[in-house]
């Protein structure tokens, strides 16, 4: 990011801040505000829950009382046949079974039921089908919690089908006094908490059994955003054997907050397009003498060191500005002396290594010369014999010096590379056409779908020339070397692999490999992988050199592709 960039972005960045800040404290402030309220409202419902429970509860419990009476109309009759036997004659239980439905709701409630102290259910206003079946667990209620209004599951007969429903039911025992008998029996009244129950509550309450299901609602359920809250209503085991939820609506946070949302959004808009065009008027005095010392730092170091740049002020940017011009003044000097100074010391160099590599081929020209010289004085009678060996050295000796002086030569008027489209494998494979049928095996692998790469063709042939003259002189002349030469596309570049079997390069020779006149033949020149080196260079390409699998070497040419 330009530093233009980074200061409008710094101008619009300390603009929005406050206003960020602002906003986050509005949200704060108005969402506590509201929760307090969602708290007190929800707090309300949640008593209101709780009172229309406990009185239902204590409707329940007082009803139940009025019945558990001697002098009921629907139990004492049952007492009197009580005393008399342990059941109830046919009679006396279809008489029962008349009055004990009106009875259930001359009380208001919808369940009643009546059992006699050995737990069989005498009468069952809810469910008429239960008369007959045992309840022993009523008397151990009636005596535990006498009169207490407890949430239960409770069957009743509704439309003609078992249904069960959450009822407070509350239990009393009722002891008559006949003589010497006394005859006991259980009321037990209840009333459904179901629709009826909820139609008291909140429009919002919904009742829920405890597995979950809906038992009673006022409205469909209300939207998830709205803020809950849960009321418990006990069963006998003190666990939950229902809960009520009540809900309220949070419309009003939303639209607050919604509010809040587009205001702060309009003031950072505002914000941002004010900042913005601040931070560009002060962003560009600021970077403008930067641009302009950037585009002279990028003109140095394409090698104008004659570049120079205006001082517009006399803050730290001026000052920069004319330690720059200094510092290019300088450059300029120093470049000078510097490119004297390298010349002399790259001749010299030169120098050396031209005398140390005429140096040996001259040694054995001037043994074979002084051979003859001793020979020829002496009249030797093997002066003929002495004479063919030393000529046949100091010819070879000449070959090699004349070796020495064009390869210099080459090196030393290489001519810059004229790229243009070619085919990798076809230039290697007109190259190493001469190769084939030699006693050095070549095992090509050069397919022709690869992407052209950009090269000069006559020095890529000199590379693939030179690279193979090299493997062949490690694998030697004899028979069972291989030479692997291969081409293949890879991560956007054409690559050129030449592998040998030979005896490989230790890593001390790896790292000069590519020095001018270092060599590891016996009467190598050390210019020729120089050259390659060089040539890749000009080309824009890489060249590696690594370990072939079991041994030998592996030169590697990287060229871009079209």
């Amino acid at each position: 990011m330009r530093l233009q960039t980074k200061l409008t972005v710094a101008f619009a960045a300390v603009a929005l801040l406050p206003i960020a800040a602002l906003a986050t404290v509005a949200r704060i402030v108005v969402s506590e505000r509201y929760r307090g309220e969602f708290a007190h409202s929800l707090e309300a419902k949640a008593d209101h829950v709780s009172d229309e429970y406990r009185r239902l509860a204590s409707d329940v419990e007082q009803a139940t009382e009025r019945l558990a009476n001697t002098d009921d109309r629907l139990v004492q009759p049952i007492l009197l046949q009580l005393a008399k036997g342990p059941h109830l004659d046919d009679d006396a239980a279809q008489a029962v079974a008349a009055r004990v439905h009106a009875g259930m709701r001359a009380l208001g409630f919808d369940i009643l039921e009546i059992v006699d102290e050995r737990g069989e259910v005498l009468a069952a206003g809810h469910f008429a089908g239960r008369i007959g079946e045992s309840d022993p667990e009523a008397l151990a209620v009636a005596r535990r919690t006498p009169g207490k209004a407890r949430l239960v599951k409770e069957q009743i007969l509704d439309g003609g089908r078992a249904r069960t429903v959450l009822a407070l039911e509350a239990a009393r025992e009722v002891q008559g006094r006949f003589g010497d008998r006394t005859p006991r029996v259980v009321v037990i009244g209840g009333r459904i908490v179901g629709e009826a129950f909820v139609a008291r509550l909140d429009p919002s309450a919904r009742l829920y059994a405890a597995d979950g299901s809906v038992v009673g609602e006022r409205a469909p359920a209300p939207p998830k955003s709205w803020r809950r809250r849960v009321v418990e209503l006990p069963g006998p085991d003190g666990q939950a054997a229902a809960r009520v939820e009540i809900a309220v609506a949070d419309d009003e946070l939303a639209e607050a907050l919604a509010w809040i949302a587009w205001a702060s959004a309009a003031l950072a808009a505002a914000g941002v397009v004010l900042a913005l065009l601040f931070g560009a008027l002060v962003a560009r005095r600021i970077t403008e003498p930067l641009r302009e010392l950037a585009d002279g730092a990028r003109a140095v170091a394409k090698g104008s060191l004659e570049t120079s740049v205006p001082v517009r002020t006399r803050d730290e940017v001026g000052e920069l500005a004319s330690t720059f011009n200094g510092m290019t003044r300088d450059l300029t000097t120093a470049r000078e002396e510097l490119v004297r100074a390298e010349r002399v010391a790259a001749w010299r160099e030169i120098a050396q290594r031209i005398a140390h590599e005429i140096k040996n081929p001259l040694t054995p020209i001037q043994m074979a010369i002084e051979t003859l010289q001793r020979a020829h004085r002496k009249g030797a009678p093997q002066f003929d014999e002495l004479f063919g060996e030393s000529a046949q050295t100091i010819l070879d000796e000449v070959g090699r010096l004349k070796r020495i002086v064009a390869e210099f030569s080459a090196f030393a008027r290489m001519p810059q590379p004229t790229l243009a489209p070619v085919d990798v494998s076809e230039i290697v494979d007109a190259a190493l056409a001469l190769y084939k049928g030699g006693e050095t095996a070549l095992e090509l692998s050069l397919p022709r779908d690869l992407p052209r790469a950009l090269a000069d063709k006559e020095q890529l042939t000199q590379v693939v020339i030179n690279l193979v003259e090299n493997a062949r002189d490690a694998v030697g002349a004899g028979a069972g070397g291989r030479i692997r030469v291969s081409t293949r596309a890879l991560d956007g570049r054409v690559e050129l692999e030449v592998a040998d079997d030979g005896p490989g390069l230790s890593e001390e020779a790896r790292t000069k490999l590519f020095t001018p006149y270092f060599t590891t033949k016996a009467r190598g020149t050390g210019l020729g992988l120089a050259i390659v080196h060089r040539i890749v260079s000009d080309h824009g390409g890489e060249i590696r050199v690594g370990a072939a699998a079991g041994r030998g070497a592996v030169f590697t040419v990287a060229l871009q592709k079209v």
